[in-house]
């Protein structure tokens, strides 16, 4: 993020320059980055500036990283909260808090992310509290410290995500309910569709997860890889019993009739589980607004 950060104040004794500190910043290969590894800001005057008002003024400029860990369980239709925050790192409430200005943040309208939709940020200020006092025999117990935190919501454009992740995987379901469609007698032709669904899939799911952060979770994806995988196990299991039917001669007009209604029903049940996937991780509201 390259963003400027500016203070406002009064008092002689409290300097909200003297100890500002990023929370959350990386210090990798950023141009205010500080010798410590964190990123730090470029003052824009030598000396705080004097308002009108008669109050200090000083601004500054930051360009780096900063890093929050991402909820992915929604993915692909997640919204991210990019987080940028700030805290004095010596001065508690008892010296120091910080107060929003009339217009607290913005976005330059010539910022753009292709492929996602920045959201309207917000800052908000809340005081921090630790549980310990560091040591220090005279701080007083539950005490807590000015914190500013700057987010910036941010959605991804579903459309690709839509036609390259989602829209295959509809493609291969159909494919494999021809299994259901294909004489029993025909076991070669049936095991062949079940199997190369089965690595398309899978090697779709390869190609998400190369994407993504190794995550602790199930993500709503990979809970669609997973109904559409036992789909397609569910396919090739009943064409092993649609050949021990066979086997036994049982009458071929009587196979075909329960190879079609097993057909229909395992792709109702299929679409069922999708749409419960969906709603379960996305909502009711959200989902209506995809469609």
């Amino acid at each position: 993020i390259d963003f400027y950060l500016w203070f406002r104040w009064n008092s002689a004794k409290a300097d909200p320059t003297d100890s500002i500190e990023p929370m959350n910043s990386n210090g990798m290969e950023n141009t205010t980055t500080s010798e410590g590894g964190g990123v730090t800001g470029k003052a824009l005057y030598d000396e705080p500036q004097i308002m009108p008002d008669g109050s200090k003024y000083m601004a500054y400029r930051y360009q780096g990283v900063f890093s929050k860990k991402m909820n992915l369980e929604k993915y692909p239709f997640d919204v991210q909260n990019l987080a940028v925050v700030f805290e004095d790192e010596n001065q508690d409430v008892r010296q120091l808090e910080f107060i929003p200005d009339a217009t607290p943040v913005a976005i330059s309208p010539a910022v753009t992310m292709p492929g996602y939709e920045i959201g309207t940020p917000a800052l908000v200020v809340t005081g921090h509290h630790y549980p310990t006092n560091f040591g220090d025999l005279t701080a007083p117990p539950n005490v807590e410290y000015s914190r500013i935190i700057i987010t910036v919501p941010v959605s991804r454009d579903p459309l690709p995500y839509l036609v390259k992740i989602i829209l295959p995987i509809l493609i291969v379901i159909p494919l494999t309910s021809l299994i259901y469609l294909i004489p029993a007698r025909m076991e070669d032709a049936r095991t062949g569709i079940g199997v190369t669904a089965m690595l398309t899939i899978v090697a779709l799911q390869w190609t998400t997860d190369s994407s993504l952060p190794a995550v602790e979770y199930l993500t709503m994806l990979d809970l669609i890889y997973i109904v559409s995988l036992v789909y397609v196990l569910v396919a090739m299991g009943y064409t092993v019993l649609a050949s021990r039917r066979k086997a036994h001669e049982v009458e071929e007009a009587l196979t075909t009739s329960i190879d079609r209604r097993m057909g229909v029903a395992s792709l109702v049940v299929y679409a069922v589980l999708m749409i419960l996937t969906v709603v379960a991780y996305l909502g009711h509201h959200h989902v209506e607004q995809l469609l």
